[in-house]
């Protein structure tokens, strides 16, 4: 009797596998150690960072040094964080026994990229939960402190107030009421909006502001010019302060962006070289 040639088909122990081929214990793991690494290194870098700044602007850093300081260490959080959180998911994963390296690899990798991401979620859960209330205000912090060092020194009355104040200085006369006052505001408000004070409503307030205080009508003219102009010059410094914060957001984002998809690639690569170690059972503490 004589047998057919077939071909038989010869699997493998752990060759095959049910379910999804990512790993959520290793992944979950390497999550939680990155998010633990990049808590406490934030902290401590917001220590550093409030030891760097002053309400004195001659003691505190460079506005500018900071910015780098703060930039080199966010980039080494989230490269040491992403890295360390990868490579322990890459070396504690289960390979697949009849799987290539190359493939064991990209599968490693694979999990690094998750543990990336799941990691970056758990970082923006406790930066907003109220369980990490000071961390998030020691982080805070160096930003409050050092814009607040300029502004504790350089704080001023209200511009328009201020320049009320110098139109309508009494010197001793009867001083303006408060209904002209308003009067007067409404008017100079009116005139930053449009650009330009108007003529007649120049003469209108000089004329009331030299009968009421009894003062030649060039001195009141003069006053409301210097007012406005001082008008002028605060409008325009708040003006160039928000177009500075837009351009320093903007900056901030995209420096944002490119440190998180550095740090997807160095939980990649950390992940794969988990992997290899695994492989080779390497001991990282062995000396040789």
């Amino acid at each position: 009797m004589s047998l057919g040639t077939s071909d038989v088909l010869v699997t493998q122990p752990g060759s095959q596998t049910t379910g999804s081929y990512l790993e959520w214990s290793p992944i979950l793991g390497g999550a939680v150690l990155s998010a633990a690494i990049s808590t406490i290194m934030a902290a401590f870098g917001s220590a550093i960072g409030l030891s760097l700044v002053s309400a004195d602007t001659a003691r505190s850093t460079s506005m500018t040094a900071l910015a780098v300081v703060g930039a080199l260490w966010a980039l080494w959080i989230t490269v040491s964080a992403c890295g360390a959180g990868g490579y322990l998911a890459g070396r504690m994963r289960k390979p697949l026994s009849a799987s290539s390296s190359h493939e064991r690899g990209v599968r490693d990798g694979a999990h690094g990229l998750v543990v990336w991401a799941v990691g970056a979620l758990l970082v923006a859960f406790i930066t907003s939960s109220s369980l990490m209330g000071a961390a998030r205000t020691a982080t805070s912090g160096v930003a409050a402190v050092a814009s607040g060092a300029s502004s504790l020194i350089s704080q001023q009355a209200d511009p328009l107030a201020s320049a009320l104040d110098g139109v309508m200085r009494s010197n001793g006369a009867t001083p303006p009421t408060q209904g002209e006052r308003e009067e007067a505001s409404r008017i100079l408000v009116r005139s930053l909006s449009n650009g330009s004070l108007e003529p007649s409503d120049r003469e209108y307030i000089a004329s009331r502001m030299a009968t009421r205080m009894n003062i030649p009508q060039v001195e009141a003219e003069k006053r409301i010019d210097d007012a406005y102009a001082r008008l002028n010059q605060a409008k325009e410094t708040a003006r160039q302060a928000a177009e500075t914060a837009r351009k320093t957001a903007v900056l901030i984002a995209f420096l944002t962006a490119a440190v998180l998809l550095v740090g997807a690639a160095a939980a990649y690569l950390a992940a794969m070289l988990g992997g290899q170690h695994r492989d080779e059972e390497i001991d990282l503490f062995t000396r040789r």
